[in-house]
């Protein structure tokens, strides 16, 4: 549940996890291109924390905390804000708001990373095929088409296509409009067969406080 000011201010009551490891009580706002986290920790000084947007690489769902949260990846670690009140649907409505936040500074000209990975079916008797147009590298250029990485991981008959960088949802949709990607695409037809979007991504951290259980990704697509 949050709570609104008279100033129109948002503000959620929540528990935040920093790279200190202290857990502090206190709340989430948001102060415009920044998501502002203020509280104490246990016989601490209070202290508010700013994180700009620009800086977000990640917003996830993180099921395993004691209360529902998210999971919020920085370049130096992962901020963990478990909601106090409103449930799931509060979790879902913050993660929502800092993927909004992370997501404007992007089309800024800020950096946030995004991943997307499509699974199809290799038509039988293709994959050698399929191997060797692979081994002659991606059709189209990382840099020039804003992807930081491209993997494919080729299987006995299922191959899965991963697209990484800022915004990979949307690039990826709209290099499905190009001649180049079309004619690429044709040519795959003749390989694959029921390409399907994975949407939710399971990942570990060495720095994860419950190393065995994983954090539920919030989809990213831009």
């Amino acid at each position: 549940m949050a709570i609104e000011q008279s100033m129109g201010t948002v503000e959620y009551p929540v528990a935040w996890i920093d790279g200190t490891q202290a857990r502090h009580l206190g709340r989430a706002r948001f102060e415009g291109a920044s998501l502002a986290l203020e509280g104490a920790a246990a016989g601490q000084p209070r202290r508010t924390v700013r994180i700009p947007g620009r800086a977000i690489r990640r917003v996830e769902l993180h099921r395993w905390a004691p209360a529902p949260a998210v999971a919020i990846t920085l370049p130096d670690g992962d901020v963990i804000v478990e909601v106090l009140f409103g449930g799931w649907g509060a979790a879902h409505q913050l993660a929502g708001a800092v993927h909004a936040t992370a997501l404007a500074a992007s089309e800024e000209g800020d950096v946030m990373t995004d991943q997307i990975a499509i699974l199809a079916e290799i038509k039988p008797g293709k994959r050698a095929d399929l191997e060797r147009a692979l081994a002659q590298g991606p059709p189209f250029d990382l840099a020039k088409e804003g992807f930081e990485h491209h993997e494919v991981f080729l299987g006995d008959t299922d191959v899965v296509f991963v697209f990484t960088g800022p915004g990979a949802a949307s690039q990826l949709r709209r290099m499905a409009a190009t001649p180049e990607l079309f004619r690429h695409v044709i040519k795959m037809t003749n390989l694959v067969s029921a390409p399907r979007l994975l949407q939710q991504t399971f990942r570990w951290a060495r720095h994860d406080s419950d190393a065995d259980r994983p954090s539920e990704a919030k989809t990213l697509a831009g």
